[in-house]
């Protein structure tokens, strides 16, 4: 597990709700009786649709969600360092809604199941960490060594043997929109939320953990194109590093005088 210093700042926001929710299962229910964050279908087409949201946060302090957490937690906050903040909180969102509102439209042809806890992100960040480091091997339990693609297809598997069909949908859609996300850079460019909110005070979805906000997740190595003439001081200042001042000759000694000239006058234009 993470120690508390290194939970990043959007799962460090996450497990805040998560805390609360369980305060409220504790305590709420003496004010207001009933569970009001699970995401029960009924319920959501009663009016309350808050829930397409607010289930993760409903597991309270059982086993169950202990397990889930534990395994939320590192992949997370991987993902998260990968993506920044910004685009993590895209994913762990837009897979808790959209996987809220396809159960809801699995209940329209059959009673579907109610969404609780945070097993919808966990396989929403569980996915897009498979994604990231397709290449790698991790300890499953700590114990078994693995390779990241093996995990994927077992967690699969797993969702299949172990969920009614009805439930499939809405655990395979935040998988999919995951795959989306990474591999298409899905929802990952857009500007709502990224930019400086006007005045003194910056939008607080804008500060991503790590990196640029709406760059690509792959960019462009080869970076911006140069010209004939600076690919040429390149390669002269690439041999003066290697063989010494005394390997240039009287033409290459002449360009590199010329670039030093232009530097100093403020004109980096070749």
């Amino acid at each position: 597990m993470l120690g508390l210093d290194r939970i990043t700042p959007g799962v460090r926001q996450i497990l805040w709700l998560v805390l609360l929710g369980w305060l409220w299962q504790a305590l709420g229910s003496l004010v207001v009786p009933g569970e009001w964050l699970a995401g029960i279908p009924q319920s959501v087409l009663s009016g309350q649709v808050w829930r397409l949201l607010s289930y993760p946060l409903a597991g309270g302090l059982t086993f169950n969600t202990v397990i889930t957490g534990f395994f939320f937690l590192p992949f997370a906050c991987s993902v998260e360092n990968s993506l920044g903040t910004v685009r993590f909180r895209r994913l762990f969102w837009g897979s808790v809604l959209l996987a809220g509102v396809v159960n809801q439209l699995v209940n329209f042809l059959a009673p579907s199941i109610a969404l609780v806890g945070l097993l919808v992100p966990t396989l929403a960040v569980g996915t897009a960490f498979a994604l990231l480091n397709w290449r790698e091997t991790i300890f499953l339990m700590m114990v078994l060594p693995l390779k990241v693609p093996v995990v994927l297809a077992i967690t699969c598997i797993g969702l299949l043997l172990t969920t009614p069909p009805v439930g499939w949908a809405a655990l395979f859609s935040p998988m999919l929109l995951a795959t989306m996300m990474i591999k298409r850079n899905w929802l990952m460019q857009m500007e709502a939320f990224s930019k400086p909110a006007s005045g003194r005070r910056r939008s607080r979805l804008g500060n991503d953990y790590k990196g640029p906000k709406v760059s690509p997740i792959r960019p462009n190595f080869r970076g911006p194109e140069i010209s004939e003439a600076e690919a040429r001081v390149d390669q002269i200042l690439d041999k003066l590093r290697h063989e010494g001042m005394a390997s240039l000759t009287a033409d290459e000694k002449e360009v590199l005088d010329s670039h030093s000239k232009r530097l100093r006058h403020g004109d980096e234009r070749m």
